[in-house]
């Protein structure tokens, strides 16, 4: 656990689902249990019970890189951006100047729902697992891993954090023509942690390479090792345990409404997740860096191609600082939808706008989408999404949902993507698939009959 590969962190948050990213194929899908993640006044068809585990799975990446950004395929084989068989020229050509990473994950582990005696009033109650990984890392840091010039990385940072939320959503009419929904969130922080350098000199040498570094590491949650370095000081060594212990609390609000502007015409908004954690003192470590820093190892061939450094927590020598307590706000979402249906509500034309505020980055979506409602328990979605992925940004989702069996959603937006043979997909940086499976209970309550 105490090596550090940032190859290996590189591809966690490209492949990884690790939340705020939604899939938008789901969105005007009513029958889906699990949308009203998107919006709390989305209230679903029937009241439900969902599966263990299995009632709504949801993974998402993001970021403005694509898988095929770092990997290739050389002589048969796949390699990473950082391998000597992966000419420089070819490494760099597609990246940014600032490349940004982003994964997130909500897993719903309880789940269960109903309307009231008046068919109108909906309640839910959700136990989730919530993960959220953003990072950005600078042209120059790839730049300096290929070539071995001299750079200024500054800039890098990296954070993920992963909390259980119990939620509570009541949604009720206001008028005939307005519904409204609330969520509250009481969170529980599993484990938080952070890296982001102000300064980073790097220059690499025949033998080693050093980097005159300003930066400083939280983590929360997790037990440290520390040991005392060469000048005196109290350093951490890595990582010794997970603690098991809640290392924080906090706190969610989402707030949605929908209005029919006309019996075909519904638009629909909402705010998620306002809101804040608290990582607490006692199980938060915090280390700090200022000083210049040599790692050893390193050997440059003959064209002048340099083996990939690796990063230490011992050699990085983080001091051992006085923990504090730290808030943080939680990545805020704003939806914007509309809606016209046709056919007695059997087809419907909509448009999804979607802005997300991450720690290094802010997410703008817009998804153009076709429902199809051809039977009361058989929906089905198409979409494309206009910003933020290069290419193939069509979703397909299809929900079933009769008022005895099982409730059954699936969706995700890069069926048409070029992949892997693991089916990984490679040519889209925004990635994202939905899959949930519940019982439903009670009468159909769709509020437009």
């Amino acid at each position: 656990m105490k090596k550090i590969y940032l190859i290996v962190a590189l591809m966690v948050l490209t492949f990884a689902g690790s939340v705020n990213a939604q899939n938008p194929t789901t969105y005007f899908m009513e029958g889906s249990t699990f949308r009203s993640q998107w919006n709390p006044a989305f209230a679903p068809q029937h009241g439900y019970v969902n599966i263990p585990i299995l009632g709504g799975i949801e993974l998402s990446t993001n970021g403005n890189v694509a898988v095929d950004n770092l990997l290739f395929s050389q002589n048969g084989k796949l390699s990473t951006i950082f391998s000597s068989a992966v000419p420089s020229t070819l490494a760099l050509s597609e990246l940014n100047n600032i490349n940004h990473f982003g994964a997130s994950n909500t897993l719903n582990i309880i789940g269960f729902g109903a309307y009231k005696s008046d068919h109108k009033t909906f309640w839910s109650v959700a136990v989730n697992l919530r993960t959220n990984i953003d990072t950005q890392l600078p042209y120059s840091f790839f730049d300096f891993m290929k070539t071995g010039k001299a750079q200024d990385i500054s800039g890098m940072g990296f954070k993920a954090d992963s909390y259980i939320e119990a939620v509570y959503t009541h949604s009720f009419p206001i008028t005939d023509k307005i519904y409204l929904g609330v969520s509250g969130k009481l969170l529980i922080g599993a484990g938080r942690g952070r890296f982001y350098f102000d300064k980073f000199d790097a220059q690499m040498n025949a033998d080693r390479w050093s980097a005159n570094a300003v930066g400083v590491m939280e983590l929360s949650g997790f037990d440290m090792e520390t040991r005392r370095a060469d000048d005196g000081t109290m350093c951490y060594d890595g990582l010794d345990s997970y603690s098991g212990k809640p290392a924080g609390y906090g706190f969610g609000v989402d707030v949605g409404v929908t209005y029919d502007v006309l019996p075909e015409l519904q638009l629909s908004a909402s705010i998620n997740d306002i809101g804040c954690m608290f990582w607490s003192k006692k199980h938060t470590s915090r280390g700090v860096i200022n000083k210049e820093i040599e790692f050893t190892g390193v050997q440059i061939d003959a064209n002048g191609v340099a083996t990939q450094p690796e990063f230490d927590l011992d050699e990085m020598e983080f001091e051992v600082a006085d923990s504090k307590g730290v808030s943080e706000f939680l990545p805020t979402t704003i939806n914007l939808g509309g809606e016209y249906n046709f056919l007695d509500r059997r087809i419907g034309l909509g448009v999804f706008y979607s802005i997300a505020f991450w720690e290094y980055k802010t997410r703008h979506d817009i998804t153009a989408s076709a429902n199809f409602r051809p039977l009361k328990w058989l929906h089905a979605s198409g979409s494309y999404s206009f910003i933020g992925n290069r290419a193939h940004a069509l979703g397909l989702a299809l929900n079933i949902c009769p008022a005895r069996g099982i409730n059954f959603f699936l969706g995700t937006d890069f069926l048409l993507s070029k992949k892997t043979p693991q089916w990984i997909p490679v040519s889209q940086s925004n990635m994202n698939i939905t899959f949930g499976m519940g019982v439903p209970i009670g009468r159909n309550s769709i509020r437009h009959e």
